[in-house]
C-alpha cells in the first residue's frame, strides 16, 4: 500500500509539472488504475473533462469520497484550509459550483457557493463572483445591493454586480443615472479591458498574462448580465464604447464604432469629451477614466 501512495503522488507531481495535455491524461489514467477513487486524481481527471455533464459525476464521486476520508480523521471544517486532502477538497467544490452554474443549476451550485464562502480560499474572488452573478439571476437586486454594501473584499464581481443592480433599481422619472454611471467608471478603472471581452469587442486574449486572463474568464462568467433588460445594455454598450474610442481601443473600426454610439445617444458626450482631451497632453486610462467621471458621463438617460 506505501509504495501504491508513493506512485500516485509520484505521478500527480508528474502530472502538476507538465505542460503537455495528453501526457498528463497518460499520468492521470495510470493513477486512477492505482487508486480509482482518489480525490486529488479525480480532481485533474474533471480538470481534463471539457463536457459539463460527463465533469460533474467525477466531481460529485470526489466530493463524496474525500468529505467520508476527512470525516473519518475528524478534520473539523474551520481546518479545512489548512488541511491538504481538506484543500483538495474545497478544490473540488469549487469546480462543481461553477460547473453546476454552467448547467443552469443555480439552486445547487448556490448551496456549494454559501458553504465555500465560510472558508479563507486563495481564490475566494472568483467564488464571490460566482455568488453575486447567481443573485443577478435570481434579480434580486436589493439583496445584491445589501450585500455590497457589507462586502469589504471590493472585487469585480462587487463592482459589476452592484452597478446592475444600481441600475435596475433606478426607476424611470428619477432624473438620472448619476449613481450607477459612478459605479461603471469604478468597475471599469478596475479592470478596463473587462467590459470589451464581456461585449466581444475584443477577442480572446493572446499575452497569456494572468491578470488578462483572470479578466477574460470573469468577463465570461457576466458576459450574458447585460441582456437582464434592453435599457442596461444599451447603457452599458454607451458607457464601454465612449471609453473604446477616446482611449483608442477600436482602431479601424472607430467609425462604426461611433456610428452606433450615436444610434445609442452618446454622440454629445463623445464630441465634449473629445474636444476637452484635445487640450490636454496624452491621457493614460486612469486618468481618462478620472476624466469621464468628473464630466459625469452615462448621468443623463
Amino acid at each position: 500500500m506505501g509504495n501504491e501512495t508513493e506512485d500516485i503522488e509520484g505521478l500527480l507531481e508528474r502530472a502538476y509539472e507538465s505542460e503537455d495535455a495528453a501526457e498528463v491524461e497518460e499520468l492521470v489514467e495510470r493513477a486512477l488504475e492505482l487508486d480509482p477513487e482518489n480525490p486529488e486524481v479525480l480532481l485533474l481527471q474533471a480538470d481534463l473533462t471539457e463536457d459539463d455533464d460527463a465533469r460533474l459525476p467525477i466531481l460529485v464521486r470526489a466530493i463524496e469520497n474525500a468529505r467520508s476520508v476527512l470525516r473519518e480523521e475528524g478534520i473539523p471544517e474551520e481546518d479545512l484550509a489548512e488541511d491538504e486532502l481538506g484543500t483538495v477538497y474545497l478544490a473540488l467544490l469549487q469546480r462543481a459550483a461553477f460547473t453546476l452554474f454552467a448547467m443552469e443549476d443555480d439552486e445547487r451550485s448556490f448551496e456549494i457557493v454559501q458553504e465555500l464562502m465560510r472558508h479563507d480560499l486563495d481564490d475566494q474572488g472568483s467564488v464571490r463572483s460566482l455568488y453575486y452573478r447567481i443573485l443577478i439571476e435570481k434579480r434580486d437586486w436589493p439583496l445584491i445591493l445589501q450585500e455590497t454594501m457589507q462586502d469589504g473584499d471590493r472585487q469585480l464581481g462587487w463592482a459589476y454586480a452592484r452597478l446592475v443592480a444600481c441600475f435596475m433599481l433606478t426607476k424611470e422619472g428619477e432624473g438620472g443615472r448619476g449613481e450607477a454611471a459612478a459605479m461603471f467608471w469604478d468597475a471599469l478603472s478596475m479592470a478596463p479591458n473587462v467590459p470589451f471581452y464581456m461585449l466581444g469587442y475584443f477577442p480572446d486574449p493572446v499575452d497569456d498574462s494572468e491578470e488578462e486572463e483572470e479578466d477574460f474568464h470573469f468577463s465570461l462568467l457576466f458576459s450574458d448580465v447585460w441582456s437582464s433588460s434592453h435599457d442596461l445594455l444599451n447603457w452599458f454598450s454607451r458607457g464601454v464604447i465612449l471609453f473604446g474610442l477616446l482611449s483608442g481601443r477600436f482602431g479601424e473600426e472607430a467609425e462604426d464604432m461611433l456610428e452606433i454610439l450615436r444610434s445609442l445617444g452618446g454622440g454629445e458626450e463623445y464630441d465634449e469629451m473629445e474636444a476637452l482631451l484635445d487640450e490636454q497632453d496624452d491621457q493614460d486610462d486612469n486618468s481618462l477614466i478620472e476624466a469621464l467621471t468628473a464630466r459625469r458621463c452615462l448621468s443623463k438617460r
